[in-house]
């Protein structure tokens, strides 16, 4: 399930082009994997605060055992890693040393764990036999070259975080099934896994918190069946203006208000179920300047707007009404 999109980028560099390029490549490559997942959750492009310190996140998947964090690396030519763990970048006669991407992802890991674990009381399901923390869950990393990159691996060096972008969601794929082959084992240690609606805790939390780069924070205040209780800047919810009745929509077909919506090449869009015509669907926010986006949970699918902090729910499948 995608919960969040790429933000769009205002007069971005060359170099920001190209890694707006590769960031799209891997956002397109987990959407065919896991758009229509209930399990697997993905936020794109997430960019955290903390204090004056931030993390950029390239692509998040959040999953019952933990968190994946990939970050997308744009390389048109070849890119090089010696015995001592050392990056370098090649375009043609050009050799440049670069930072480790995979330690960039770390620090961003650890950044992601200290803010979760401060809201782990508040984020966790309450048990009376055990006191979980989000850093008792898993942080895995994962680095994305671009398709057209070459890498050139030392051969004493064992890197199992790095791969091409095309790779990567079967990677994500292993490391989930060796998580759930573990814990059907009958003699290993459990891994602790998230129970109930904690995913949805979570994630609504980390988009809530999410602050686009030279973006005004928007604070204002909404009662939540949570409450963080911490020093980190809460971000609130601004209520959207254009909530919508489900009754207001309909086939542009047939006028038919038995409609659901579902997910196909190009997006969202609402399909018929008396003449299976299809209705695109045109999100409004408060702004013009605004760039709401669906995010399913199940059968309710709710509008929601980093760039003005507003979330509402915009429909309901009649499979959840009907149940």
């Amino acid at each position: 399930m995608i919960l969040k999109n790429i933000d769009p980028k205002n007069n971005p560099t060359k170099a920001q082009e190209f890694g707006d390029k590769a960031e799209s490549q891997m956002a397109h490559y987990l959407m065919r994997a896991y758009g229509e997942s209930n399990d697997i959750h993905v936020i794109n492009d997430l960019r955290l605060e903390v204090n004056g310190d931030a993390a950029q996140i390239d692509h998040l998947i959040i999953h019952r055992f933990g968190f994946i964090l990939v970050e997308s690396k744009s390389v048109s030519g070849q890119i090089s890693i010696n015995s001592n763990s050392e990056w370098a970048r090649q375009y043609s006669d050009n050799i440049k040393g670069m930072s480790s991407p995979i330690m960039q992802a770390q620090r961003q890991a650890e950044f992601l764990k200290g803010l979760l674990s401060v809201n782990s009381k508040n984020l966790l399901r309450k048990s009376l036999f055990l006191k979980l923390d989000i850093k008792d869950f898993k942080f895995d990393v994962l680095v994305a070259i671009s398709d057209n990159g070459i890498i050139n691996r030392d051969k004493n060096i064992d890197m199992q975080e790095l791969y091409k972008a095309d790779q990567i969601t079967n990677e994500i794929s292993n490391l989930i099934s060796n998580y759930e082959k573990t814990n059907k084992q009958m003699l290993s240690i459990k891994i602790n896994h998230f129970a109930g609606s904690t995913v949805d805790r979570i994630t609504t939390y980390l988009i809530h918190s999410h602050k686009p780069k030279n973006s005004k924070n928007i604070i204002a205040e909404e009662k939540a069946n949570y409450k963080f209780e911490s020093s980190i800047p809460k971000q609130k919810i601004v209520k959207s203006n254009t909530q919508t009745d489900i009754s207001d929509y309909s086939c542009k077909e047939c006028h038919s208000k038995n409609i659901n919506i579902i997910y196909g090449r190009f997006g969202y869009y609402f399909k018929c179920d008396d003449c299976e015509g299809s209705t695109s669907i045109k999100l409004k926010c408060n702004k013009d300047s605004c760039n709401p986006r669906l995010r399913k949970s199940k059968e309710k699918f709710h509008q929601e707007c980093s760039s003005c902090g507003s979330s509402h729910l915009y429909h309901t499948n009649k499979a959840t009404e009907n149940a």
